[in-house]
C-alpha cells in the first residue's frame, strides 16, 4: 500500500505531459503502477519509436501495440525515480514536436 502516493504522482504526471502535449498524447490509463497512455494515432510517432528513445536515454517502457506507451515501475520505486522517468520521457517526446 505504501506505493499508493507514487501512483497519484505517475497519473498527474503523465496527465500533465499528455496536456503539454495535445498533439502528441491522448488520455491516460492503468491501474495503480502500471499505466499506459495513449498516442494520438496523428501524432507522427509511434508507441515503439517513443519507447525507443526513452532507452537511449536509460529509461525502460513497453509497447502496448502502435499507440499506447506502457509505465511498468517496480513496487520499490521512489518518487525521485518517478520524476526523472517523467522527465525522460518528455525528452522522448520532444524529439518528436516541432
Amino acid at each position: 500500500l505504501w506505493a499508493m502516493p507514487w501512483r497519484e504522482q505517475l497519473s498527474e504526471g503523465l496527465g500533465k505531459l499528455a496536456e503539454k502535449y495535445p498533439a502528441v498524447l491522448a488520455d491516460t490509463r492503468g491501474w495503480g503502477l502500471l499505466k499506459g497512455i495513449k498516442i494520438n494515432d496523428d501524432a507522427g510517432v509511434t508507441a515503439g519509436e517513443l519507447v525507443g528513445d526513452a532507452m537511449e536515454e536509460g529509461l525502460l517502457l513497453v509497447a502496448a501495440g502502435p499507440s499506447v506507451v506502457r509505465f511498468v515501475p517496480p513496487l520499490i520505486v521512489t518518487k525521485e525515480e518517478i520524476d526523472q522517468a517523467l522527465s525522460i520521457f518528455e525528452k522522448a517526446i520532444l524529439k518528436h514536436v516541432e
